[in-house]
């Protein structure tokens, strides 16, 4: 199985979980750094569609930034999920595949649930992703998560996450 991992960080050298995540898969995977490939953020539609439709399963890397994912991927999935490639009577380029997420957060776990400081859990800040997911035909196949990126996540527990992160994504 040939995975994707597209990746969106603002700021990838200044990142210390990111950057870890993604020097952990780097080697097992096929990885498609957007803000390293895209500072215009003009895409190679068709380059990017390809890496897509020789890909079983593609999982996006980010960082969750005010509950949401980096400006750039916003514009990936308007642009590279096109009608008539992801969608669409003729959209099919996608149906079956795997969709997956690797996200982190700066906060702790338990601020991530109905009775956490945030009201609400993890589950709900993806449900984009589960749509979008459904919407193109392919399989949500879940999601990894780092929490406290900026609140104490010691190196041992960023090092266990790097290798869990690797039977992730393959």
């Amino acid at each position: 199985m040939r995975t994707l991992v597209v990746l969106a960080h603002l700021d990838l050298t200044a990142s210390r979980v990111n950057k870890a995540l993604k020097n952990a898969i780097e080697n097992e995977v096929v990885l498609s750094d957007l803000y390293a490939k895209y500072k215009d953020f003009k895409f190679n539609i068709p380059a990017e569609q390809e890496l897509l439709v020789q890909s079983n399963k593609i999982v996006f890397q980010f960082p969750i930034f005010w509950y949401s994912y980096p400006p750039l991927l916003k514009k990936y999935f308007d642009d590279v999920f096109a009608y008539g490639f992801a969608c669409g009577s003729s959209g099919q380029a996608l149906k079956g595949k795997e969709l997956a997420l690797c996200v982190s957060l700066g906060g702790k776990e338990e601020a991530y649930s109905a009775q956490g400081m945030m009201d609400f859990g993890l589950e709900e800040l993806l449900s984009p992703f589960k749509a979008t997911s459904k919407f193109v035909g392919a399989k949500y196949g879940g999601h990894f998560a780092v929490f406290g990126a900026t609140q104490g996540l010691s190196d041992t527990e960023l090092a266990k996450k790097c290798h869990e992160y690797k039977g992730f994504v393959a």
